[in-house]
């Protein structure tokens, strides 16, 4: 076994993640392990667990987070074995991988007290799943298992959090264990870095840490959103993910009268988050530029199907032959304004207030023009 491999580096191996606490839901198929050292073997327990670990198992991924991990496959699961400090007091942990373990330890206790909590967190992570709000990466800054577990502790029932969220407005201040004694206390020591989030929610273990930092105002406000649906008609359809496909996108663009263009990409060739989160810097940049050439994106995105496919949905259908080129404000200094006057030739005129000129966009069909360019966005993802 992987602990009797580390037996003579004294390190133990504990499960984590929701099936230590309890709050696992259907269908997934995750499973973490920590395996805690002592912290003189602080700078080489990653490499001693890689050892001990592909001993093991005959294929292993290195991952990479605020310390490097690894992730293997064994019946169906996928499994990631994370090597943290051996540490009492979480206060010593020198990153979130450390302190962990004591998140587990806390969300087991309070399920202790009421074994009711652990159906209330399944709801409430099934129904993130499902309203695409579940999950701290990047490409989604939702909400994490830590902190559905937190939120539903502070409320006590998914109706109750639903209820709260009904008449609350970000921003939301949230300290369960009341390690301050104010929001302005929050404010003054909290890094203000971590305290751009819609939700302030202050982790119970680390007081210094803001568990729902990841969350942005969009995911919240859809989280929100299906919150109050939900409690003016409820039904369980608002637990069953409904997945994208290419098919369901062309009908609603369709009925929408916009344009969709798309793009297969095959499968990730790393680790999905970190690809996600820079396809999605990719896919932001490029709507961006469409928006800097007139162009009206109705939606974009991508989903995993077969295969993981990016498309943009545009409300422009055709272009004008000439688009508007800005130049400096009227009242640019006499050299600056004679010279853009020569350089197109006394055809500027004026528009909001700055010098402007009407030029040749040098295309003219629309889908070409962001088939292009969206190949040329994700050819190096």
């Amino acid at each position: 076994s992987l602990e009797t491999k580390l037996l003579k580096y004294n390190a133990e191996v504990v499960v984590g993640g929701s099936v230590a606490k309890g709050t696992w839901i259907k269908g997934s198929h995750d499973l973490d392990f920590f395996v805690r050292f002592d912290i003189k073997h602080e700078k080489t327990m990653e490499k001693l667990l890689k050892r001990a670990v592909n001993s093991i198992f005959k294929k292993s991924e290195v991952l990479h987070g605020s310390r490097d991990y690894l992730k293997t496959r064994y019946r169906g699961y996928y499994i990631e074995i994370v090597p943290t400090l051996k540490i009492e007091d979480p206060s010593y942990a020198k990153n979130s991988m450390d302190a962990s373990p004591f998140h587990s330890d806390y969300v087991k206790s309070k399920i202790s007290k009421n074994p009711r909590l652990a159906d209330e967190i399944r709801l409430l992570k099934a129904f993130s799943k499902a309203q695409k709000v579940y999950g701290a990466e990047t490409h989604i800054s939702g909400l994490s298992g830590y902190v559905i577990e937190l939120l539903l502790i502070h409320s006590g029932s998914f109706l109750e959090l639903a209820k709260i969220f009904d008449i609350k407005t970000p921003k939301i201040f949230l300290d369960i264990e009341k390690k301050y004694s104010s929001e302005s206390e929050i404010k003054n020591e909290v890094s203000d870095s971590k305290l751009k989030s819609p939700i302030v929610l202050i982790d119970p273990v680390l007081k210094k840490r803001n568990a729902a930092a990841a969350l942005n105002y969009d995911t919240y406000a859809q989280l929100v959103f299906s919150l109050r649906k939900f409690l003016r008609s409820p039904s369980k359809s608002f637990f069953k993910e409904d997945k994208m496909n290419l098919k369901n996108i062309r009908a609603l663009s369709k009925k929408r009268g916009t344009l969709l263009v798309s793009q297969d990409l095959g499968l990730p060739k790393e680790k999905e988050d970190v690809f996600y989160a820079k396809l999605s810097n990719k896919l932001n940049r490029l709507n961006s530029m469409l928006a800097s050439e007139g162009i009206d994106v109705y939606d974009y995105g991508f989903f995993k199907e077969n295969s993981l496919v990016v498309y943009f949905e545009l409300g422009t259908l055709q272009f004008s032959k000439m688009k508007k080129h800005f130049g400096p404000p009227v009242w640019v200094s006499p050299p600056h304004f004679e010279k853009f006057l020569k350089k197109w030739k006394n055809r500027a005129y004026v528009c909001r207030g700055k010098l402007c000129v009407d030029i040749s966009r040098g295309f003219k069909d629309v889908k070409s023009f962001v088939s292009k360019a969206l190949k040329e966005a994700v050819r190096d993802v």
